[in-house]
This record gives structure tokens, sequence and C-alpha cells, in this order.
């Protein structure tokens, strides 16, 4: 088992890293730059445009911009670049062993485009909200995914498997932004029971992360838990509900086909109580492929987190996705998917260590 995570983690590794040469061209080949924003002010020389340019580095070859980008060299003191760092060890080794802090593998992102900030500070001031919304709903997604896959599928034909289906194709039909204003339509606007947006009150707290709201949290935590679950139910909700209707279906079939193969029905000629056939035969085989299923969560969450935030104005990753795209900030851009692919990368790796300790087979 050791040694097949090893391997996994090697090629998860070698794929990040692939993933972000893409990113980069990507982002390179998008039209406009960071002295676009200053393209019809006639105070900014052409001048001056160069030497904006020169200052963040973007008048280097492509290779070399993205290698800085990346941390896997910097530039010394005869502002050459260099792939060793200054203690003699590679740069793209952690900090404490190369001595280099620039590029995001170790951690510096740069510098947004739009206000000056460091980019880890804006994303981690709204990775915390994306997440307790993902997180959450991933949670009850998949959990709920796997208790009504394996009901339906114990009984079959049944009136319950009857109306989950119908659920089931009502639930895939609706779009994340049409079942979320809907949800906003009748739980807030009809029957005002949720709050419409937002992850606080602000009559009651002060901004969701804020010096301001620690300090209220730690006066009052179950007012603040109270207020936050409720403005959690609607976003949760929608997301959960596109979610696991398609997935328990999945969890359904796999688990419908593992009660027709031949080592259950031997189990069952043996006399061995159906509590056991389900525990340690039927489900244990019929997991396995939603086991790698798992892993296709994270950049469905991503994705779905992307519109459900900017129906509810959370301020998560998602929302602020769109802010740096409508602002042409690269920097922040790239920052986040850069993350957004190490997400993946994790929930895959997650999916494959799963899927060898319920199949020993594939540790081969």
């Amino acid at each position: 088992m050791l040694k097949f995570a090893l391997r996994r983690i090697a090629a998860s590794l070698l794929i990040l890293l692939g993933t972000t040469v893409f990113i980069y061209a990507l982002l390179l080949a998008a039209p406009g730059g960071p002295e676009q924003k200053y393209a019809n002010n006639p105070r900014f020389t052409p001048q001056q445009q160069q030497a904006y340019v020169k200052a963040l580095g973007l008048d280097k070859p492509v290779p070399v911009q993205y290698c800085r980008w990346l941390g896997a060299c910097r530039r010394d003191a005869d502002g050459l670049v260099a792939l060793i760092g200054p203690t003699g060890f590679p740069s793209i080794f952690p900090s404490f062993l190369s001595g280099v802090e620039s590029g995001i593998v170790h951690g510096d992102f740069g510098y947004s485009y739009e206000n000056g900030n460091a980019v880890i500070e804006r994303i981690s001031g709204a990775l915390l909200p994306t997440l307790i919304l993902a997180g959450l709903s991933a949670a009850l997604w998949l959990s709920l995914a796997v208790i009504l896959g394996v009901i339906t599928a114990l009984r079959n034909g049944g009136l319950f498997d009857n109306v989950f289906s119908v659920f089931t194709y009502v639930t895939a039909a609706f779009p994340t932004f049409i079942l979320g204003f809907a949800l906003i339509s009748i739980f807030s606007v009809w029957l005002g029971v949720t709050p419409v947006s937002g992850m606080t009150d602000g009559r009651l707290s002060p901004a969701f992360g804020s010096n301001e709201y620690w300090q209220y949290f730690a006066y009052s935590p179950s007012t603040a838990i109270a207020d936050l679950a409720r403005h959690l139910i609607l976003p949760v909700t929608t997301l959960v509900l596109i979610s696991v209707a398609g997935d328990a279906r999945y969890v359904r079939q796999s688990v419908m086909e593992s009660m027709g193969m031949e080592h259950v029905r031997t189990a069952r000629s043996k006399g061995l109580s159906s509590l056991r056939i389900n525990r340690r035969h039927i489900l244990r085989t019929g997991l396995i492929p939603f086991a790698t299923n798992i892993g296709l969560a994270f950049p469905f969450l991503v994705s779905g987190a992307l519109i459900t935030e900017t129906i509810f104005s959370w301020p998560g990753v998602g929302r602020l996705t769109l802010i740096a795209i409508g602002n042409l900030d690269y920097p922040l851009l790239m920052g986040i998917l850069s993350i957004g692919a190490a997400a993946v990368a994790i929930g895959n790796l997650i999916s494959d260590l799963l899927y060898a300790a319920l199949d020993p087979r594939i540790r081969l």
C-alpha cells in the first residue's frame, strides 16, 4: 500500500506541474495585461508603460517568466536567472533548504494588479467561506448519496425507489442558478424564513472574517453560529440538491450490479445472514466505483460554488474568481486556478487511495 501511495503522489505532482504550465500558457494568451488599465490615461506615457512592464518582469522570455512564477529559478545579484538558490540547493526546493521565498511553490503568488495586495492574502481571506460552504455541502452530498443509493438498490422497484427516481429526474433538469433563485423566491421572499444572501446579518454582527467579527464570535459564539447556519441553509441546499441525485443513482447501479455477482450468490448459498452479506460483500464491492467518483466532487464543488456564491453573495473563492476575471487581474486568477488545481489533484489522490483500500488488486 505504501509503494502504491508513493507512486500516486509522484504522479499527482507531475500532473500538477503540467497543469501549472497549461494555466500559465492559457492566461498568457488572454487579451490585455497589467498596463492595459492605463492605456487610455494620457499621463501614463509609453516610457512609463515599458518601465512598469519591466518592473513586473514581463519583458523576459516566457520560459523565464514561468520559471520565476513557479519558483524554480530566481534573479541573482547580477540580475541573471539562476536555478540554484543562495544556499546551493535548487531553487524549487523548500525555502528552508534553498533560501528562495518567491514563486508559487514557496507560497508566494505575487501581488494583485487591482490593489497591490498579496495574492495569497486575498485568497486566504476568501478561502474559509468557501471551505465552510463546500465542506459542509460535500459531507452532506456524499453521505446522502451513499445512504439513498444503497436504500434504493436494496428496495429496487419499491415505492421509495420510484419516488426517488422522479426526484432524480426533476433535480437533474434544474441548472444551479435557476434552483438557487427558486429557493430564494420561496424561502426568503415568499416565506421569509431564510436570509437572501451573505454570510452574516449586518444588523447583528460585523463582516465575516474581520477582526471585529472574531471578537464578536468569541463574545457570543452561539449567536454567531446560529446566524451563520441560517445563511448556509439555501446555498448548501442548492449544492446538495444539484449533486446528490446523480451520485445516488450511481451508487444504486453499482450496488445492484454487486448484488448479482457470483461471490454474493455463493455467500447466500452458504446461509450467511443478510446483514453480513450486505456489509462485507455487497457494499464493499458496490462502493468501489463510487470511491473513484469522489475525486470528481472537488472540481464540481469549485464550479458549482462559483455560481452559488455569486447568487447568494457568498464572499468565497468563487466570487473572487469572477472579480479577478472582470478586472483582468491575472496574478490573482493564476493563484486561484493553481490552488484549485492542487485541490483537484488532492481529491483524485484521495480517490485513488480509497479505491486501493477497497480493492487490494489495484495496489499491484
